[in-house]
């Protein structure tokens, strides 16, 4: 049995992570962690009384917290997800950002360096198979006004989010480089699905639709960003985590659209399920951001490597994402809950 610690077990992506690694995999226990711990996520109540599942506040910031659950539950493998996320937060309070993406995952790569190593390059004998996978975003790489980013660009952030993402991603590195750690990094695009936070763009759109307000679009909605399905995400995870090389870099990609077609598309499948006399495009309003008009940005990235490498190809398109999404909403009057 391997002891896997999942950090911000709570989160979209980690609580996905958690419930299709315990059911596909029985020779994992799990010991998740997050700062959150009031809102436990839907797919995480039926494994409360899951033996090989625990739960624990704590805040990767605090260093001897972190340590502390490597020694309770004698961890053996790391899905570093928490992280602090929102573009625009970032922007309002980089400090914050700074304190969790970047010295948060220093706490947790070093507590894992002190239980497995016995020095640089010197794994214990216990742990010399332990894994350490950091989750991060295609935004390191930054903007471009053409052509696909890959794992060879330079980093390029233009967000203290990103910039903190693309500190974390090269304090991984190194101590991959300077100790000899078995680290892997994936690079996410923009995963959306069920169980998604009701702070992101799909599950914002719906709630404006369905409320009968007009449907903000900024930027003249040419913003451009991968779209990636969270089963797919699941998937890439899994297969960098198990298969990816030591020290490598993975992207996972969906398909890059522009903030108004994702938006179109949302807007035509609510019309399919709640028919009026005017489409939900017509509420469509384009506005600017509050702190001022900005060039659109173009998000686009190659998985390339992901492919050829490990043989990783999504297998949900966005239209199908799309649907799955909103009818996961509509039922059991999720979206009700949202309005």
């Amino acid at each position: 049995m391997r002891t896997m610690l999942v950090t911000g077990g709570n989160g979209f992506l980690g609580s996905r992570f958690i419930h299709e690694l315990l059911t596909k995999y029985p020779a994992y226990q799990i010991v998740a962690i997050d700062h959150e711990a009031e809102d436990v996520p839907e797919l995480l109540r039926p494994l409360l009384a899951c033996k090989r599942y625990a739960f624990h506040r704590v805040d990767i910031r605090n260093n001897e917290a972190v340590e502390q659950v490597f020694e309770q539950y004698d961890i053996s493998e790391v899905a570093h997800f928490a992280a602090k996320t929102h573009v625009g937060e970032s922007m309002r309070n980089p400090g914050i950002f700074a304190e969790t993406n970047v010295l948060g995952t220093f706490h947790v790569l070093d507590a894992a360096r002190k239980h497995w190593m016995n020095g640089p390059f010197e794994p214990k004998p216990a742990y010399s198979g332990s894994r350490f996978l950091h989750i991060s975003t295609d935004q390191v790489y930054g903007p471009r006004a053409e052509g696909f980013a890959d794992e060879t660009f330079k980093y390029d952030p233009i967000s203290p989010y990103a910039a903190s993402k693309a500190s974390s991603d090269l304090m991984v590195s190194g101590f991959h480089e300077s100790y000899g750690m078995d680290t892997v990094i994936l690079q996410a695009t923009n995963v959306f699905g069920p169980h998604q936070q009701n702070d992101k763009l799909i599950p914002i759109i719906m709630k404006k639709a369905l409320s009968g307000s007009t449907i903000p679009v900024y930027s003249g909605g040419e913003d451009v960003h991968d779209w990636l399905y969270i089963d797919d995400f699941w998937r890439a995870a899994d297969a960098v985590f198990h298969l990816g090389n030591a020290g490598e870099t993975y992207l996972a990609a969906g398909t890059a659209l522009k903030t108004i077609e994702i938006v179109e598309r949302l807007c035509q499948t609510l019309d399919r399920h709640f028919p009026g006399n005017d489409s939900y495009l017509s509420r469509i309003r384009f506005v600017e951001p509050a702190d001022g008009a900005k060039a659109p940005h173009r998000f686009a990235v190659s998985a390339d490597k992901l492919h050829q490498q490990l043989e990783f190809t999504p297998e949900t398109d966005v239209e199908r994402g799309i649907q799955e999404t909103v009818d996961w909403m509509l039922s059991k009057k999720r979206i009700w809950e949202v309005v």
